[in-house]
């Protein structure tokens, strides 16, 4: 004979099932997709349930080790949610891949889930295709009314197409990765239909036949461009950007053609990492790229290819970094780089060593944190450290890295270290 259920197991099953389905269906929205899923057995009543629970289909996680048959049942979930006619799914994110596409045809299933989201509301969107052909994207991508965030991550070959009636007056997150534009028009006119942009990434993307990239958006408060895997070739134009708002700023790469930036007051924090020059443009692009973002308050500085002209750029006296308050410095290859690194500070020029240069009023009266990786106990290093300590005035913390030391050797440099002079009380030194 069977096993009887408790009666207080009756009571609570009872309970649930007079719940209305609109609380079931929130219930169920804490679960993971494939649980919520299950509970379609249960009964009829629970047959379509869990689909308005569904907020979120993420394609990486459900595809994950699938073998074959799996992803055909999976598409069949997949059509079974979108487009069943007892329940109008509204989904807030979706996050597309094409893994498991093996000829242009099997986009149109794809494509149609992608348009049947956004008419329904979808408010975050991601699509990573690895294939290299890839049919047009739908036009509803570009000229969604709710989406807030849209992210492209595409492997094409051919140059990406924006239509003319591009249109995104709601998203506020932007971020473009790997893809190809044949002239500026492209990129201008999708940045442009943003109005209410906030964050924009750019990844490895490339900009044929262009002589600027222009980013102007009123409200964006976050900026990050990476150029890092970009042929030399494929980067030659100037960068402007005229951004008001902006509040937070990465850029990292070769010091390209030419840069203005214009209306960058509101810049609390700069990360810049330049992985090598342009030949001909480097003194004058860096000049450009450091007037820029000169009233930053927090500034990490990485420098991995080796050219002095860098760190001597002439900037305007009046805007050197005067609201410097944290700087965070990476260098390599670079003979001297603490004097290198003065220089930079308070646009200087000279050759005789750090004591010999005016010292920048930012080190004096702003900086409070400063952390200096790859410090080796050479005495370039220890003139550094002890220029530093002797002349930041308000300087909080000093974190050093240290790199290639064994034993003795690093006990008695740290011993050295700690027993330097400093200027200012509050001063604490860390050393890893």
């Amino acid at each position: 004979m069977g096993r009887r259920q408790q009666p207080e197991t009756v009571g609570v099953l009872d309970r649930i099932n007079n719940l209305p389905d609109s609380i079931l269906s929130h219930i169920l929205s804490f679960l993971p997709n494939k649980e919520a899923v299950r509970t379609s057995i249960l009964s009829t009543r629970w047959k379509y349930l869990f689909a308005s629970s569904i907020s979120i289909l993420d394609f990486e996680h459900c595809l994950k080790n699938l073998y074959e048959e799996d992803v055909n049942n999976f598409m069949n979930f997949v059509d079974t949610l979108l487009f069943n006619p007892r329940e109008r799914v509204h989904l807030e994110s979706f996050w597309v891949n094409d893994y498991f596409v093996d000829d242009e045809d099997d986009y149109l299933p794809l494509y149609g889930w992608i348009s049947t989201a956004l008419s329904r509301g979808l408010k975050n969107i991601g699509i990573n295709f690895i294939n290299e052909k890839v049919p047009v994207l739908p036009t509803l991508l570009f000229t969604s009314h709710s989406l807030v965030t849209l992210t492209l991550f595409l492997h094409i070959k051919d140059d990406m197409k924006v239509p003319t009636n591009a249109c995104l007056p709601n998203l506020k997150n932007l971020c473009l990765t790997n893809l190809a534009f044949e002239d500026g028009y492209s990129i201008l006119k999708l940045i442009s239909s943003c109005h209410v942009l906030e964050d924009l990434t750019i990844y490895d993307c490339c900009f044929h036949s262009i002589s600027e990239l222009n980013i102007h958006n009123l409200l964006l408060r976050r900026l990050i461009l990476c150029f890092e895997h970009v042929c030399v070739r494929d980067y030659d134009y100037v960068m402007a950007i005229d951004a008001p708002s902006l509040v937070h700023f990465e850029y990292t790469g070769m010091v390209g053609k030419g840069y203005t930036l214009s209306n960058m007051k509101s810049l609390v924090k700069a990360e810049i990492s330049i992985s090598h020059f342009h030949e001909v443009h480097s003194q004058r692009s860096a000049t450009q790229l450091l007037q820029g973002i000169c009233n930053v308050q927090s500034l990490h500085l990485a420098i991995e290819a080796f050219n002095e002209t860098f760190f001597r750029t002439r900037l305007d006296p009046k805007l050197v970094f005067h609201t410097l308050v944290e700087l965070e410095f990476h260098s390599y290859y670079c003979h001297r780089k603490g004097v290198r690194l003065v220089e930079f500070l308070h646009n200087a020029d000279g050759e005789e060593g750090l004591r010999s240069l005016p010292i920048p009023s930012c080190l004096l009266f702003h900086v409070k944190e400063i952390k200096i990786s790859g410090v080796d106990g050479s005495k370039y290093a220890f003139e550094m450290i002890s220029y530093f300590l002797n002349y930041a005035m308000v300087l909080e913390k000093l974190i050093l890295k240290m790199i290639n030391l064994l034993g003795k050797d690093e006990l008695c440099i740290l011993k050295q270290l700690l027993r330097l002079p400093r200027n200012s009380k509050k001063c604490e030194v860390v050393v890893h």
